[in-house]
């Protein structure tokens, strides 16, 4: 194989995680998440989200990293729970 070209290509993840500044304290749940991200609008397709990980402060969700910056602009442009919420590409 031609090592001179693997070294020249950076592998890039299949996933991108987005960081939402919402929790479980804010009674935020994944189906929330996944509305929110696959809704109308420019939304993102269902096989295209991951793992979605809730902590009592914070979210992380795993977006397939073509669709990051449309997610992080689908999920920051709308609502979650009806408030809006801070979302950044990790």
């Amino acid at each position: 194989p031609n090592i001179k070209n693997i070294e020249n290509s950076p592998i890039r993840p299949k996933m991108t995680t987005l960081k939402i500044d919402g929790g479980k304290r804010q009674k935020l749940r994944a189906g929330d998440i996944v509305g929110a991200l696959t809704g109308s609008n420019g939304g993102v397709p269902g096989d295209r989200i991951g793992k979605i990980n809730i902590t009592s402060n914070w979210s992380y969700v795993a977006v397939s990293s073509e669709l990051a910056k449309q997610a992080l602009k689908k999920i920051s442009n709308d609502n979650l729970k009806g408030r809006s919420f801070r979302v950044r590409i990790l």
